[in-house]
């Protein structure tokens, strides 16, 4: 990484202070000890400046979009101050180090333009700017307390937007700014409150075992609502609280008396209720909340041959028929099971086998 390295010597102040008017014609020399103006780059692009060597401690005032592109070079920022002998050394210290360590792929006037336009923006909505300049991440903190983040990628010559949204970003219209960006977001996030505040409370108050890991990108939520029985639902961002798409996962003889019921119920939806509250009083079921193991109550989430949750994509899906069984199953693990069986069946894409915990018949669509 680039640093920042003083020269030393200079011992006529008055004369070294002068020849700073070669290089930076812009910096004045007030006194021996004190120089202020604009600073000059190769690039056209200038920056105010004042440095006062006139006490023990120097006072360096700068430009707000300079303090920005200087904040990840704190420590060789002061360095440099203490070693530097006059302001001459110090302005042309740092000059070399803002041509050589700071080279930005869209142009370093365009950065400092960029940066002068954060610097200006209300207290806290910068996040972060990389040490490379090519990113630069601004934060919004909702009436909720929820933090949002945008990042602006200015490592190609199109800048690109990514941010954790149900919906993809538009850049704003040409010529935008920092605060064009910012504004855009904020006002998009503002029309997510409802949504948010509707999955922040199945979060709180069901057993969420989807979506991992965790963005407010997602709209849908994968819950437990009993033995072996999962409801994957998913939200309209526009009406958070209408009756949510729903898919029950489990064996088809527990979670067909569940879509029955939720057919039946479609009417009593109210909209003025939760989510949790609607699913239960029409389900006729008590929502369980996440234990802190993998079992709890007879209820287990985790597939019966790998006994694990995820595998890469796929979570288990497939489901036992037996009533007092109906133990999930990835659908690659059982096939792999069905495999080992000597009384393995096929048909038209069907595989038939027994399950590995209850031996009873069970079948799944495959092909082997």
């Amino acid at each position: 990484s680039s640093g920042i390295n003083a020269e030393y010597g200079g011992n006529n102040k008055e004369m070294s202070n002068r020849l700073i008017v070669d290089t930076q014609p812009q910096m004045i020399p007030f006194t021996e000890t004190h120089l202020s103006g604009y600073i000059h780059l190769s690039d056209n692009s200038e920056f105010f400046l004042s440095v006062d060597y006139s006490s023990s401690i120097p006072v360096i005032d700068m430009d707000s979009s300079l303090q920005c592109c200087l904040q990840k070079y704190q420590n060789n920022l002061s360095k440099l101050v203490e070693q530097s002998k006059t302001p001459r050394i110090f302005v042309e210290t740092l000059v070399k180090f803002l041509e050589e360590a700071i080279p930005p792929p869209t142009g370093r006037a365009q950065l400092f333009s960029l940066m002068k336009q954060a610097a200006n923006l209300p207290s806290g909505s910068i996040k972060s700017i990389d040490k490379e300049f090519k990113q630069i991440t601004l934060q919004h903190e909702d009436a909720s307390a929820r933090k949002h983040f945008i990042v602006i990628d200015l490592s190609s010559t199109i800048p690109k937007f990514t941010c954790d949204l149900p919906q993809k970003m538009r850049a704003p219209a040409m010529p935008w700014t920092c605060e064009d960006v910012l504004k855009q977001f904020i006002q998009i996030v503002e029309s997510y409150q409802a949504l948010w505040d509707a999955l922040d409370e199945i979060d709180q108050n069901a057993w969420v075992i989807e979506p991992e890991p965790f963005t407010r990108g997602f709209v849908h939520r994968r819950i437990v609502l009993q033995h072996h029985v999962n409801l994957i639902i998913t939200l309209d961002p526009a009406q958070p609280t209408a009756l949510p798409r729903c898919r029950f996962l489990g064996s088809a003889q527990a979670i067909q008396p569940m879509q029955n019921l939720l057919d039946e119920g479609i009417e009593e939806w109210d909209s003025r209720q939760s989510i949790l509250e609607n699913l239960s009083q029409i389900l006729h079921v008590e929502l369980p909340q996440k234990p802190k193991s993998g079992t709890v109550g007879g209820i287990q989430i985790e597939c019966g041959v790998c006994y694990c949750y995820e595998m890469g994509e796929q979570t288990p899906e497939i489901g036992c028929n037996n009533p007092t069984c109906r133990q999930l199953y990835h659908l690659t693990c059982l096939v792999e099971w069905f495999r080992g069986l000597p009384n393995l069946r096929r048909s038209f894409g069907t595989v038939f086998g027994e399950c590995p915990y209850c031996s009873k018949p069970m079948h799944v669509q495959a092909i082997l």
